[in-house]
C-alpha cells in the first residue's frame, strides 16, 4: 500500500486532480493526484520516460493535458530551472549581467529600470553562486554548468513561491554543486517550496524531506526517511548517474 503524504504545510500552492497527459494517444500518466505545499522540499524521481519532465511541463503550461486540472493558487509565482540540454546556444547575444537583469525586469510595467535594492540583491545572489568573474562574459559562451548557475541566480531574484529544478546539478563539478545546495538552503529559510527532478537522490539527502516516485502513476509519495528504509525502493536510493529524460 502506498504511504500517503500528510500535508507538510497548511498552504497548498499547486493542486493536481485526475490529471491525464499523453502523446499520440499513448498516456504518459493517468488520473494523477498530487499537491505541493508551501515549504515543501521534494525530490521527484523515477526511471527515464516515467513522466517526470512531462508533469513539470504540464504544470508550467508547456504541455497540454488530456484531462484533469492543475490549479495554481492566486498570485503564486513559479520558478523553473530547465535541463542543461535546453539552455541557449552560443549565438545568444546577452552578457551574463544582462541575462540576470532581464529576469528582474521581465514582469515589471514600463518604465522598466533596475532599482538600488535590486542591485543589492543581485550582488548578494551573484556572490553566493560564485559567478562574479562571469558577469561581463557573453552568456552563450559559458559552459553548461555556468549557464545553469546564471539561470539559477536569475530565477531566485524573481522571488518565486515554488521552484522546479530539472536535474540541477547534472553538469556541475563538486564546488559548483555546493553553491546549489547553499541556495536550496536559502530557499528553505525563506519558506520557498522546491521540487527537484533527479536521478541522483543521494545527492539531495540533506536538502529534501519528501520523495515522490513517479512511474506513470505515483508509486510513493511520502517521507524521505520512510522511502529510504523501504527495501522495495533500494534501486532509487543509489545514484543512477545523470541522464536526460524526454517524457
Amino acid at each position: 500500500m502506498k504511504p500517503s503524504h500528510p500535508p507538510l504545510r497548511n498552504n497548498p500552492l499547486i493542486s493536481i486532480r485526475n490529471l491525464t497527459v499523453g502523446f499520440d494517444q499513448t498516456p504518459v500518466f493517468e488520473q494523477l493526484n498530487l499537491t505541493f505545499y508551501q515549504g515543501d522540499r521534494v525530490a521527484l524521481i523515477g526511471a527515464n520516460g516515467s513522466g517526470k519532465t512531462t508533469l513539470l511541463k504540464t504544470i508550467l503550461g508547456l504541455v497540454e493535458k488530456s484531462s484533469g486540472t492543475v490549479d495554481i493558487e492566486k498570485n503564486v509565482r513559479i520558478g523553473y530551472l530547465p535541463q542543461v540540454l535546453q539552455i541557449a546556444d552560443r549565438q545568444f547575444p546577452m552578457s551574463v549581467r544582462e541575462v540576470i537583469q532581464q529576469g528582474l525586469l521581465s514582469k515589471r510595467p514600463f518604465p522598466r529600470f533596475i532599482k538600488n535594492e535590486d542591485r543589492i540583491q543581485m550582488d548578494i545572489a551573484i556572490k553566493k553562486a560564485g559567478i562574479e568573474p562571469l558577469l561581463d562574459q557573453r552568456y552563450g559562451y559559458l559552459s553548461m554548468g555556468q549557464k545553469q548557475l546564471v539561470l539559477f541566480v536569475r530565477m531566485l531574484l524573481q522571488k518565486p513561491d515554488i521552484v522546479f529544478l530539472d536535474e540541477p546539478t547534472s553538469s556541475l563539478d563538486v564546488s559548483r554543486k555546493d553553491s546549489i545546495y547553499q541556495m536550496l538552503a536559502e530557499l528553505t529559510t525563506n519558506h520557498v517550496a522546491y521540487v527537484i527532478i533527479t536521478h541522483d537522490l543521494p545527492s539531495f539527502n540533506e536538502t529534501i524531506d519528501r520523495v515522490i516516485l513517479l512511474e506513470h502513476s505515483i508509486l510513493f509519495d511520502g517521507n524521505h526517511r520512510e522511502f529510504c528504509e523501504n527495501k522495495a525502493f533500494s534501486p532509487f536510493i543509489h545514484a543512477h548517474g545523470h541522464t536526460h529524460e524526454h517524457l
